[in-house]
């Protein structure tokens, strides 16, 4: 399995290869874009300002490094849609960038957007972005036809849901999963929000319960359900954004996982967090390479459960079970 590594500087390349990276993936916004659009509709579904590059000469220049090491690029077009007037442009950059830059593919979620890349037939690959919402093999056949060679799988799938697409579709799709970084409560392809404005669905909104009968109270807890789902926004906004006491980043992650990735035929693990600080993406990288370097050595289930934990260092974190992408125990006892 390959690990995919989000980069927003060139300064960053050169940490990134040496410490494991393995693919890497990254944004750009175009001062064009900013002038036309600005931030009302951003480029891709990160940040413009702090998680993208921002001149075709710092993109060739990642390009170039990465490639000299072997190391393919990703470029992102995947916001969840386009407004018309600005699709011939997307279209006129994914040409620049895939005949002028020679990345190696591009990452796509608008259906509108990937029809008219397939017809330009341009000499790039096709990924589809997690925001395509990819969950069952009815889904991979319709993007297969698309032109699509690499799906990467939502973040609220079962891990008995992952082996079901991964080992029932035909080998010439490859399936990318999300390792460590940035959950979402929701799910990311039905939203159709941005976070141009912030985070909503992170506010400590108070709701106020509707009852038609005065005189009887809710049938549910409301206060405990809000409790319990403001502790599992807290997990999946990387824990408060904070750190292990060694430095490890918090936050989500599927390291217990890895040794099934690699049994199912997943062929790559995505590190999140374009926008990080160099530090946040080199120990995230540090992390998930310590368990992946186990993984090839053919390391079981246990050994990379136990060995993800120990490194994790946070077993009450663990414990909880809000910190983990595509729990489904009933998985690991039939595997």
């Amino acid at each position: 399995m390959k690990i995919t590594t989000p980069v927003s500087s060139v300064e960053e390349v050169e940490m990134l290869l040496a410490n494991g990276a393995d693919e890497l993936y990254c944004g750009v916004n175009t001062r064009q874009w900013a002038a036309s659009l600005g931030t009302r509709c951003w480029m891709n579904r990160r940040d413009p300002s702090s998680a993208n590059l921002h001149s075709e000469s710092a993109l060739r220049a990642v390009v170039n490094q990465a490639h000299e090491n072997d190391v393919p690029v990703h470029i992102t077009l995947n916001a969840p849609f386009y407004p018309g007037e600005s699709l011939d442009y997307v279209v006129a950059l994914a040409e620049t960038l895939a005949v002028d830059l020679a990345v190696d593919s591009l990452i796509v979620s608008d259906v509108n957007l990937l029809i008219r890349l397939y017809r330009k037939a341009l000499p790039v690959r096709l990924h589809l972005s997690s925001l395509g919402s990819c969950f069952n093999s009815h889904t991979v056949d319709f993007y297969r036809q698309l032109g699509i060679s690499r799906i990467i799988l939502p973040r609220q799938l079962k891990l008995s849901e992952i082996r079901h697409l991964v080992t029932r579709s035909a080998s010439d799709m490859e399936f990318e999963v999300f390792a460590l970084n940035d959950g979402c409560v929701y799910e990311e392809g039905f939203c159709q929000t941005t976070h141009t404005l912030g985070p909503f669905c992170m506010t400590a909104w108070q709701p106020v319960p509707f009852r038609k009968d005065r005189d009887h109270a809710p049938p549910v807890d409301l206060d405990a359900q809000l409790e319990n789902l403001r502790r599992y926004g807290w997990y999946q906004n990387n824990c408060g954004s904070s750190y292990q006491t060694d430095g490890l980043p918090n936050g989500p992650c599927s390291l217990c996982w890895f040794s099934h990735f690699r049994d199912w035929g997943v062929h790559a693990v995505k590190i999140v967090g374009r926008e990080a600080s160099f530090y946040r993406k080199m120990r995230s990288l540090q992390m998930v390479k310590a368990v992946m370097d186990e993984v090839h050595k053919g390391a079981d289930a246990d050994e990379i459960r136990s060995l993800a934990r120990s490194i994790r260092a946070t077993p009450d974190y663990c414990q909880q079970g809000y910190m983990c992408y595509f729990r489904d125990e009933t998985v690991l006892e039939t595997a």
